[in-house]
């Protein structure tokens, strides 16, 4: 059970997917991928996209890519000089694209902006590989995601990856988040089709708008959504929140429980029909839809950091210590997470196990981030 302060918090909050990770352009690479066998059949893979979609190729594009490409005869050379071509600045003969995650763009606002988060860069990537005959799909990493709060909406961050058939050597995988491929020697991803990914970049949409209170506007994107893809969950519980955010809670209830139809493990799904169950007074409902969640995303160690985290701003030590243990136990390879127990640890006056956690920290970050655990570990080790 979470303390009464914590679950009042979690029962109040709508949890949305959203699919917009963070990367760091400077880590980006192709590498080679091994992919299992999926457990269920794979939807048609995403190839091109017709001129009318948000994420299709703009007719600029073209003449960009090919001017890259036009003297290269492998298609790893090729696929380097396109991601050569994204990131390389303007001044060097690139685009120039930096990571900006305020909104999901379309691959022409991309190219107008010069800014990408990572469903939009990595649209822009399949776009430039599909203009030159480079067959690329969208596809999701399994079991990868990221918690954050924006007010009473929590967000799961789920991530995508472009993937190129490489027969018979294996799969190139272009990943634009660094600390997972730093750290995954086999990706299990499953590929999305053309009316997955159109539905996940409205979804993505009508949260921003929601965030930032266009609800209107909000309620637009998660119609558009669901019409592009009525077998997503993920759309079907995003527009559970936006309607009922709006006061709908018969038909945001409508819709929670449609996207549980689809995927009777979407741990967003679940908490929101606690939250609502709670909300319309009916708490023995609630009770079963809070005992799965729980079942579900403790096996998941971003949730039990997100938890931690909570924990600790609400001065909830032992409760946040549990969760930090329970995370690295999950995932012993996070940086992020034992520099939560360094800072509990601090807390608790115990300056060697918190120099023990900043050093599993520093092993386990890229290493761009290693200077940083280093000052602090000199500043410990000084005091």
């Amino acid at each position: 059970m979470l303390p009464k302060k914590t679950r009042k918090k979690a029962a109040m909050s709508l949890i949305v997917w959203t699919f917009a990770i963070l990367f760091t352009a400077s880590e980006l690479w192709a590498q080679e991928a091994t992919l299992p066998l999926p457990t269920k059949p794979l939807p048609i893979p995403f190839t091109q996209l017709s001129d009318s979609t948000p994420l299709a190729a703009p007719p600029e594009l073209l003449p960009l890519v090919r001017r890259v490409t036009g003297s290269e005869m492998s298609t790893r050379s090729k696929l380097q000089k396109i991601l050569d071509l994204i990131f390389r600045s303007e001044a060097d003969g690139g685009l120039g694209i930096t990571y900006d995650n305020s909104r999901t763009r379309t691959v022409s606002e991309v190219l107008k902006d010069r800014k990408a988060n990572c469903l939009s860069m990595t649209a822009l990537y399949i776009a430039s590989c599909n203009q030159v005959g480079i067959p690329a799909h969208f596809a999701e990493p399994l079991n990868l995601n990221h918690w954050t709060r924006d007010g009473q909406i929590i967000r799961m961050e789920r991530h995508v990856v472009a993937l190129v058939p490489m027969f018979p050597m294996g799969d190139l995988v272009a990943d634009f988040l660094p600390q997972l491929r730093q750290r995954q020697n086999t990706y299990i991803v499953q590929t999305l089709s053309h009316e997955r990914i159109l539905a996940l970049f409205y979804s993505n949409r009508a949260v921003e708008f929601l965030i930032k209170g266009h609800p209107e506007e909000a309620l637009a994107q998660a119609e558009t959504a669901v019409k592009a893809d009525p077998t997503s969950n993920v759309s079907w519980n995003i527009r559970g929140v936006v309607l009922r955010n709006a006061g709908q809670t018969e038909k945001a209830e409508a819709d929670y429980l449609k996207a549980l139809s689809l995927d009777a493990k979407d741990t967003a799904a679940i908490g929101n029909m606690e939250s609502l169950l709670l909300e319309t007074s009916r708490p023995a409902e609630a009770a079963r839809y809070r005992q799965l969640g729980l079942e579900l995303r403790k096996k998941d160690p971003y949730f039990q950091a997100f938890l931690a985290e909570e924990a600790m701003e609400s001065e909830q030590w032992e409760v946040a210590a549990k969760h930090v243990a329970a995370a690295i136990k999950l995932m012993p390879y996070e940086s992020n997470f034992y520099l939560l127990k360094a800072r509990l640890e601090i807390r608790d006056g115990k300056p060697k196990k918190a120099l023990d956690a900043l050093e599993s920290a520093r092993r386990w970050a890229l290493p761009g981030e290693r200077e940083r655990y280093d000052s602090k570990i000199a500043m410990l080790r000084k005091s």
